[in-house]
């Protein structure tokens, strides 16, 4: 089951669903499918980590991933 936030609700372009997560050494690496308006900035601000952050965002054919520092 798939669950929509408030964010999702409010602009339906920009929606964002994590598909598969692959934990790794002090990071988690993510991949999932988006609406057509989301752009790398929007995965940065939405899954990078507020503290140790992350790289490798990504945007294609309405797919999306990232990796995530988590120390």
């Amino acid at each position: 089951m798939t669950t929509v936030d408030d964010e999702e609700a409010a602009d339906p372009r920009k929606f964002m669903i994590v598909e598969t997560r692959r934990a790794g050494y002090a990071n988690v690496t993510i991949a999932g499918r988006c609406g057509p308006d989301v752009t790398k900035a929007d995965v940065e601000a939405r899954f990078f980590h507020s503290y140790f952050g992350g790289r490798e965002a990504w945007i294609r054919d309405g797919r999306f991933g990232c990796v995530i520092h988590t120390d």
